[in-house]
C-alpha cells in the first residue's frame, strides 16, 4: 500500500481574502524565476487602527514618578483608626503592596 504524501496545493497562485502577493522584481541570481513575497494586509490594517488609538508614543510625555501617598510608618492599625480621607486616592498597586507587607508581618501571607 503507497501512501501519498504530496501535499495538494489548491489556488498556489491566488491569495485569499485581504491578502495580496507583491512580486519581487528579478534579480542576477534568480535566473529568471519569478519570486514573490507576502503582504498580511490584515495586520497593516491592525497596525495603522492600534496606532490612532493609543496615538504616537515618541510625542507622550514621560511620567515622572510620584512620592507614595501611603507613609512608610502607617500600620494597618492606624489605617483602621480613622474615618478621614486620603489627601488624594490611592493608587492600586501602593495599596496592595502596604496590604501585603501588613500581612506578611502578621504571617497572613506567604
Amino acid at each position: 500500500m503507497e501512501i501519498d504524501t504530496k501535499i495538494p496545493h489548491f489556488n498556489k497562485e491566488r491569495p485569499k481574502g485581504n491578502c495580496t502577493v507583491a512580486n519581487k522584481p528579478n534579480t542576477p541570481g534568480d535566473n529568471g524565476a519569478n519570486t514573490s513575497t507576502f503582504v498580511n494586509q490584515g495586520a497593516l490594517k491592525w497596525d495603522e487602527s492600534r496606532k490612532k488609538w493609543v496615538g504616537d508614543q515618541s510625542q507622550k510625555p514621560v511620567k515622572v514618578p510620584k512620592d507614595p501617598i501611603l507613609s512608610w510608618s502607617l500600620t494597618y492599625d492606624d489605617l483602621l483608626s480613622t474615618n478621614d480621607p486620603f489627601p488624594e486616592p490611592v493608587p492600586l498597586p501602593e495599596m496592595v503592596d502596604f496590604l501585603v507587607d501588613i500581612w506578611h508581618d502578621e504571617g497572613l501571607f506567604d
